[in-house]
């Protein structure tokens, strides 16, 4: 073979095998659909890849994060539409018994009070749901806000003289329950009245008069109605005055729900607590035992008295307002975590976008580049077939 044909055909075959690696290459992206296979193939896009994935996993993990705290929330708005549904049935429930027309049926008021008690056991359910095990009212713990065996005594009310509206009683006036008391019957609501000067009090619990009469003894004064419940009369009574106070499901939650975790570090509030519902704590509170107030009726029921019956529509009311109050402040937590979802489910299709945009391959490009480089190879493997058989027929010659 001459020089120069030699020359001719090793140039060829070099740049056939590198128009051989050419087309792997582009079958490779043909294949996997990435115009990035290998770091080599653009370092920067590689780096850009990483930023891209990292910035992915963190979106997710918060999109994760609030639709889970998404379903918390609307669950618990929905919760607190029906606590807000229970308390208009026992406001209704009020209205009903107060009027004359049963006033003097003692059967029909004393088995309403099954309503009352049905009011007050769907609250507690209402308020203790939970999800995947965890309580959304719980204030951050994982026990259930209410727990019908722990209880406690609500602050105490008085009627001056029996007559007219209760309302708050000297803070003096405390209603105390021991913690190995043995109650029964809870919810119970009870009617204290002070009969005379010599501190004798009559006693009523769930329309049960206790006897005899109970006198205050010690310092300060301290009625003892037996199973560990206690009234201590820290105010001088009139004669006449009535107090009033009740015995209720005691809050076990936490004091703040978790907050959610959103963009750039922010956090939301998470579901408001059980105790600011049904207790009325917190700034928007209206320091309502709701609990209190459904026993309350219920006593006013056994008791067979409509005018006590009447007095606690106020209260009824009042708590009913609490509940909607709440209701809406948790609707607005609701929005605002359903609208950072909604964003961060848009970064994330974004992202992922980017991302594709960054490593894949334009099919249409490959397909092009993969035709030209395939007929570039006809080409060059033709030309050097040229070079050889002109070479083998110099040799013969």
């Amino acid at each position: 073979m001459r020089v120069t044909s030699n020359l001719m055909f090793d140039s060829g075959m070099t740049a056939l095998q590198n128009k051989q690696q050419e087309l792997m290459g582009v079958q490779e992206k043909s294949l996997t659909g990435l115009r990035v296979n290998r770091p080599s193939d653009d370092p920067t896009s590689v780096y850009r890849h990483m930023l891209f994935s990292a910035d992915l996993s963190s979106v997710q993990s918060l999109k994760n994060t609030t639709e889970f705290a998404s379903q918390r929330v609307s669950l618990a708005d929905d919760q607190i539409g029906q606590m807000h549904e229970r308390m208009l049935e026992a406001q209704d429930l009020v209205m009903k018994m107060s009027g004359s027309s049963v006033g003097g049926q003692p059967q029909v008021m004393k088995a309403a009070q099954a309503e009352a008690v049905a009011i007050y056991q769907e609250l507690l359910t209402n308020v203790n749901t939970e999800l995947d095990e965890v309580p959304i009212f719980g204030g951050g713990r994982t026990r259930a806000p209410y727990q019908e065996e722990i209880l406690a005594a609500t602050t105490v009310r008085i009627q001056p003289n029996g007559e007219g509206s209760i309302s708050p009683a000297n803070e003096a006036i405390v209603a105390k329950l021991a913690d190995d008391n043995t109650l029964e019957d809870a919810p119970l609501s009870v009617k204290i009245s002070y009969l005379s000067s010599d501190d004798e009090y009559e006693v009523d619990i769930n329309g049960v008069l206790q006897e005899p009469n109970l006198k205050a003894t010690g310092v300060p004064p301290t009625i003892d109605m037996g199973s560990g419940l206690t009234l201590e009369m820290g105010a001088d009574p009139e004669v006449g005055d009535v107090f009033y106070f009740e015995v209720v499901a005691s809050y076990q939650g936490g004091e703040q729900d978790r907050r959610v975790q959103v963009l750039n570090g922010r956090t939301l509030p998470g579901n408001v607590t059980a105790k600011e519902v049904l207790e009325g704590t917190g700034s928007t509170g209206r320091n309502i035992n709701v609990l209190g107030a459904v026993a309350a009726l219920r006593g006013a029921l056994l008791r067979t008295d409509p005018e006590e019956v009447a007095a606690q529509l106020n209260r009824i009311q009042e708590g009913r307002a609490q509940i909607s109050d709440l209701q809406a402040m948790s609707g607005i937590r609701v929005t605002q975590v359903d609208a950072v979802n909604n964003t961060l489910s848009l970064d994330e299709a974004k992202i992922q976008e980017m991302k594709a945009t960054n490593v894949e391959a334009d099919l249409v490009e490959v397909l092009s580049d993969l035709e030209q480089t395939s007929q570039a190879m006809q080409v060059m493997t033709i030309t050097e077939r040229q070079i050889l058989n002109t070479s083998l027929i110099d040799f013969i010659r």
